[in-house]
């Protein structure tokens, strides 16, 4: 008798244990999904920061093209005032 019941006893035991190995197995396989989603999204990050890289690499070309093109205009208007004003 009281091996039958240590047999009652060990197989809920076992039951309870593979509840929580079973428990164990889907929180992995959900921190496995949201890691994969993670990173994701990290590597989507990472690209739209380097395009903001490139597009603000693009941008100080072009103000620096401006400056120069609006200097250029600045000492080419002095320029020609200062002739028409020597002419005068």
């Amino acid at each position: 008798m009281p091996s039958d019941e240590l047999k009652i006893v060990l197989e809920v035991v076992k039951e309870k244990f593979d509840t929580v190995i079973e428990g164990i197995n889907m929180v992995r396989e959900t921190l496995e999904r949201h890691k994969e989603e993670n990173q994701r999204g990290h590597e989507e990050f990472k690209k739209t920061i380097l395009g903001i890289q490139g597009d603000v690499t693009v941008l100080k070309t072009d103000v620096s093209e401006i400056r120069k093109d609006l200097n250029d205009h600045r000492d080419n208007t002095e320029l020609h005032a200062g002739e028409r004003r020597k002419k005068a």
